[in-house]
């Protein structure tokens, strides 16, 4: 009896050591253990170091890169960490980091590499971009979160920092806001059963048949005097058409307002193609990729010199015709052959599938 009493306890000893290890309730589980817990912490981190709130949305990876910049001085023409780097150098190195993407070198021309965003409708890693009085864009930043953004700081080389968009200075200078092309989800169809319907322009959900785009086309042909082919982008068209006749205004760019030679070239491509470009014509050449007169072909964008001056940028569109914003008569279509300045430089913007 008293061997088998022994073996007894010894059991419920077991058992109750079991039990006491074993949690009573969801309450007394390790937060370190769960996932939610842990994302939540380093958002918490993250936005403390950034001066800002994450939602829990962001990409971690990310945040986790931009703090690993904070505090490198500015340096311009370098993109090294913790040691120097200039605005650009330090959004195209962060992102080639996290996302092996390689962007554009400077800021004038990391506009080809995002798709417009709203000021409203802006997300963590999208680009904002800062211009000078004559819409030269010369800083570019990586947005947050609740209008804050993080960038490579000129003044006084204080170097990689955080800001925030109400401040004077940059809510005056502000230019716009762009999303990484290959990493905008906007446009994608949930729905596998619904498909996207708008070639070159057309919307075949609105009943446009192959006439109705052969009509458009004949439409345009008229209006331009260009005997177009029918692979033209037709939002591009009619976007140009939209500003036939608007007065020429040196600095604006206003469709059936105001408008110079820059401002139509990028009212036109940011309004159809969601496309942003410099409107300082040295900076817009080097938006694009150089042509010859020999491979012109639509929407290329043509330049004229005199002096130091580019009297005429346009548009080409066919024909040996090209668009752009006379001084006299605003917005109109001109022959080649009737210009009298020196033909400059013609380019065509990468980002159009022509």
């Amino acid at each position: 009896m008293k061997r088998k009493y022994i073996i007894t306890a010894a059991g419920i000893l077991l058992t109750v050591s079991t039990l006491a290890v074993v949690p009573d309730d969801d309450s007394n589980t390790d937060t370190a253990s769960n996932p939610f817990e842990i994302s939540k912490n380093d958002y918490d981190k993250y936005g403390e170091k950034l001066n800002t709130k994450f939602k829990g949305t962001e990409d971690l990876a990310l945040l986790k890169e931009v703090v690993s910049w904070l505090g490198t001085p500015y340096k311009y023409g370098s993109n090294n960490k913790g040691k120097g780097t200039d605005c650009s150098g330090f959004v195209q190195t962060v992102f080639k980091n996290v996302y092996n993407l390689k962007l554009q070198r400077t800021s004038s021309s990391m506009v080809l590499d995002v798709n417009k965003v709203e000021r409203d409708e802006l997300e963590c890693g999208d680009l904002l971009f800062f211009a000078n009085s004559n819409g030269s864009i010369y800083h570019v930043a990586i947005y947050l979160s609740d209008d804050v953004f993080v960038h490579s700081a000129t003044s006084k080389n204080i170097g990689v920092k955080t800001d925030n968009l109400t401040q004077k200075y940059y809510a005056t200078n502000f230019y716009s806001a762009g999303r990484i092309k290959s990493l905008d989800k906007r446009g994608i169809v949930a729905d596998n059963s619904t498909t996207n319907n708008v070639v070159n322009g057309v919307d075949k959900n609105k009943s446009n048949d192959k006439k109705d785009v052969a009509d458009l086309y004949s439409e345009y042909s008229k209006t331009f005097g260009v005997k177009f082919k029918g692979n033209e982008d037709l939002t591009i068209l009619k976007e140009i058409n939209s500003w036939l006749g608007t007065p020429y205004q040196s600095g604006k760019s206003e469709r059936g307002v105001a408008t110079d030679g820059p401002g139509l070239i990028c009212g036109v491509f940011e309004n159809a193609s969601k496309i942003l470009l410099s409107r300082t014509p040295d900076k817009l050449k080097k938006n694009l990729t150089k042509s010859s007169k020999r491979k012109l072909k639509f929407a290329d964008i043509v330049f004229y010199k005199k002096g130091n001056n580019y009297p005429i940028i346009g548009i080409y569109l066919g024909d040996g015709k090209i668009t752009y914003a006379s001084v006299s008569k605003g917005v109109m279509v001109i022959d080649m052959a009737t210009v009298s300045f020196n033909l400059d430089f013609i380019g065509s913007i990468s980002a159009l599938n022509y």
